[in-house]
Order: structure tokens, then sequence, then C-alpha cells
């Protein structure tokens, strides 16, 4: 993770000292409950921020999500995709690129999706009854990935945490909205498991944003849209992590805020006891 690293000013082109940043976790107001700008209003803030382009993931159907879920299938998922378009809109008209994806939520536990897009959903009506099982094989079959997001993340819609890397692709290990011990336990975790480590800044508000606030990950070149960035994760291709806050490096003092439940590729707990399990190799 590069802490503190500054940009030159090429932020039309997206090129930064280190590469090409991208935002793989931001909500807009049309679709998240919890967002508080729409999509343009994100788009000239992350050009200024040096951004070569960002992933819309807001809150889906078991989430916090603000589209009214008694709408038919088709239209739920059209205004869904509504944040989406008007920041892609926006994006085409600055230059910078903007890509979709979602965020979907079980027990608390919430998964970042990259790759498939609305016609795929509009296919798969069934997705509000899918099990963390059914959304990986689906979404995998679909070329595309699942990311864990803020795995340790504690707040007053979770009341455990489960921990689920039999069934994703990579670990969300910054991001910019958690406390650091829960960002140190995440990079762990990861480390343990053997997943990829992401970053994002998991971002609902425009005016909030400054640097201290944004998180993302870095590539060498462009990327040519949302799959681009799923096919790298799953391909294990080298990627950076962007964030200007530093996250102490996990010991046994940092402890998960909840109970922990680690599960299997079924989705089960299996008894296993987190602590240890993290400790593993020290």
């Amino acid at each position: 993770m590069d802490a503190g690293a500054g940009t030159r000013d090429s932020a039309r082109r997206g090129e930064s000292d280190m590469g090409y940043i991208y935002e793989t976790h931001l909500h807009t107001s049309q679709a998240s409950a919890c967002g508080k700008s729409p999509g343009r209003d994100y788009i000239q803030r992350y050009i200024d921020a040096g951004y070569a382009g960002v992933i819309v993931t807001d809150h889906f159907y078991r989430g916090n999500c603000a589209v009214d879920r008694g709408l038919p299938w088709r239209e739920f998922v059209n205004r869904f995709c509504a944040g989406y378009e008007d920041a892609r809109n926006e994006g085409e008209k600055r230059g910078l690129p903007v890509f979709f994806g979602w965020e979907e939520n079980f027990d608390g536990d919430e998964y970042l999706i990259y790759g498939p897009d609305r016609e795929w959903m509009l296919a798969h009506p069934d997705m509000p009854t899918w099990t963390r099982r059914q959304q990986y094989e689906r979404v995998r079959a679909a070329g595309g990935c699942v990311v864990q997001a803020h795995p340790f993340r504690a707040r007053s819609y979770n009341h455990t945490i489960y921990l689920s890397h039999a069934l994703c692709d990579a670990v969300e290990g910054f991001n910019a909205g958690n406390e650091p011990r829960w960002d140190s336990l995440a990079m762990r975790y990861a480390e343990v498991v053997g997943l990829p480590v992401t970053a994002g800044s998991d971002n609902h508000c425009a005016e909030a944003m400054c640097p201290e606030k944004l998180a993302g990950v870095v590539f060498d070149r462009p990327l040519a849209g949302a799959g681009d960035y799923a096919a790298a994760i799953l391909k294990r291709r080298p990627f950076g992590l962007y964030s200007r806050r530093e996250t102490p490096r996990w010991t046994e003092a940092i402890a998960p805020d909840l109970p922990c439940r680690w599960l299997d590729s079924e989705g089960r707990d299996t008894g296993a006891d987190v602590m240890e399990q993290l400790g593993r190799g020290r």
C-alpha cells in the first residue's frame, strides 16, 4: 500500500506518479439509501484527485438500497442503475471512465461484484433469493468476481462477522470508511487465506471527499472496464493499493469487535476460532 503518494499534473489522462488509480467502492444517492450525492457530482472531484476511473457499487436488493423492492424486476434493475448511468454520462462529458458494479448484503456481510452488467441482472430475477454460494457460482460463471467488502467492520446493522473466503475472490483489505484496526484484521485475513487484497473509498458523499477519505487500486495501464478489473483479480495480475492513511500491521492484540464465524464453501459455520486462524504461521 502506498500511503501518502502524490499525483502530478496529469489528472486529465488519469495517470499519477504511481500509475492509473481507480475507485472501486462508490455509492450514489439514486440507488443507495445511504448515498448523499448523485452520480454526476463525483466526477470532477475524482478527476481533480488524479483518478483514472471509478466503479459505481451501489447497495443492491438485500442491502441499503434506495429502490422500491416492490417494483417489477425490470423496473427495479433499471432504477438501480440510475446512479451509475448518471455518473457514466457525466464521465463521458469530462473524460473519466465510469464502470458498473454493485454491493450485496447477506447477514451484515457484504460483497462487491464486478463484471456482470445490467442485462445479466435482468436475466437473473432470482438474485434476491441467492445464497452466498449461489451468488459466487453465478457471478464466476459470467466471468465476474466477488470481493468481500470491509469484512471486520462493526456497525449497527451487523451483530456478527461472517468470513467467507471460500466464496469470494479477494478481500477489501483497505476501506477508507473503516477504522484502521478493521483494515489491519482484513489485511491479515487475506494473507492467511491467500486471497488478493483490494482497496476502496466506500465513498458516499462528493462534498466530503478529501485525500484522507480516498483509496483505490493502481494499475500500470488503463482498465477497459469492470470486467478487466475482475480478470486482473481472478488471474492474480499485480496491482497496487492507494491510500494516504497508514494501516497498522496486525498483531494478536488487535481483535475483532464482534463475534466471528468462519464459513466454509457452502456458507456454513465451521466453528473455527478466528483469532487462532489469524495467528497461523506467526
